[in-house]
């Protein structure tokens, strides 16, 4: 007699919808009938996209007798997952393995956040990195530690914050890999709108491992959402001279050098510096002819708005805008000029 097909399942459930970027189903273990499982969502990649426990009430379960009812699982997706593509979702019971039938697409979403955050990959590899320069570990141990920083980053990229900080934390204790554990709190605070408990985790980060960029990166995303833009790209200055093609050191850069420009040209014209704010503005152009922010300010500087005593005739506006495009062009053409005229030595 064949006992296997009627024995009781370990696990049963189904993966039943992914709407408005939730997660849906439900999972119940029928020889242990109070017990709540956990869930975790696997993309294409077998990347941990979601993560939680199936313990929501639906009354639906518990009139067709699924235990009390409460074995519903409601997952938020990592933000991993908006990146413009299209992903496949399964949903697993991680301790039986047992996948749930119904499988779900997400996407193509996209999201986007004013300051950067580490990929995940980048992480484990700098997790990885440290792991292979310290004692070696058992291959069960390295495991359990990558294990452990796929939970904590789908925690993390799922709003459980608080779960997150404790993970990240315990992570940091586990590896001695502190600079890792501050840079992922400090993309929590940042994610919490905390940006001075972020430069506080950051400033840790950098100590522990000042020879890494990420924690000079997330330095300048701490500054600059508070406002100190020129402490901000001397982060971010750091952080290219460590590592010169890092993508988001890059991009954050010019984002920082166009929202601080505006700043360093009104620095400089209130300490009477107005010679240096041109030459400034000037060489900005002559790097990037199409900074339409640099050529606004400088046309500003060598050709200020008139007082307006009256009211302004038609086409004021285009007049004065056409004389300070005539004005810059001329000072650019000057600039080059007596550059090319300096004698050589």
């Amino acid at each position: 007699m064949n006992t296997a097909s009627n024995a009781t399942p370990s696990v049963i459930g189904h993966f039943d919808a992914i709407h408005e970027e939730i997660a849906y189903g439900w999972a119940y273990a029928p020889q242990q009938p109070g017990q709540r499982l956990t869930i975790e969502l696997i993309d294409e990649n077998g990347e941990l996209v979601g993560y939680g426990m199936a313990d929501h009430h639906r009354e639906d379960l518990e009139s067709q007798g699924i235990g009390d009812g409460h074995h519903q699982f409601k997952l938020a997706l990592a933000y991993s997952l908006y990146d413009g593509q299209e992903h496949t979702l399964t949903a697993v019971e991680p301790n039986s393995g047992h996948i749930l039938p119904g499988q779900h697409t997400f996407g193509p979403a996209t999201r986007t956040f004013e300051f950067d955050l580490m990929p995940r990959a980048e992480g484990q590899q700098w997790l990885i990195h440290h792991l292979r320069q310290g004692q070696p570990l058992s291959r069960q141990k390295a495991e359990a530690l990558l294990n452990a920083y796929r939970i904590s980053s789908a925690l993390h990229e799922t709003n459980h914050h608080q779960d997150a900080h404790s993970a990240w934390h315990a992570i940091g204790q586990a590896t001695a890999l502190e600079a890792l554990a501050h840079c992922k709190q400090g993309e929590l605070h940042l994610l919490q709108g905390q940006p001075n408990d972020a430069l506080a985790s950051y400033q840790q980060a950098q100590e522990s491992a000042p020879e890494a960029p990420w924690p000079h990166i997330g330095l300048a995303n701490a500054l600059q959402q508070l406002g100190r833009f020129q402490e901000a790209e001397h982060a971010i200055a750091r952080a290219l001279a460590l590592a010169p093609e890092h993508p988001q050191a890059q991009a954050r850069q010019r984002i920082l050098e166009r929202i601080g420009l505006p700043e360093r040209i009104t620095a400089l014209v209130n300490q009477g510096e107005q010679h240096a704010a041109q030459t400034l503005l000037i060489n900005r152009l002559l790097a990037q002819p199409d900074d339409e922010q640099a050529s606004e300010l400088l046309g500003q500087l060598l050709h200020p708005a008139p007082e307006e005593d009256e009211e302004p005739l038609p086409g004021a506006d285009t007049r004065l805008a056409f004389q300070r495009q005539e004005r810059v062009l001329n000072a650019l053409l000057n600039h080059v000029d007596t550059q090319l005229n300096e004698p050589r030595p």
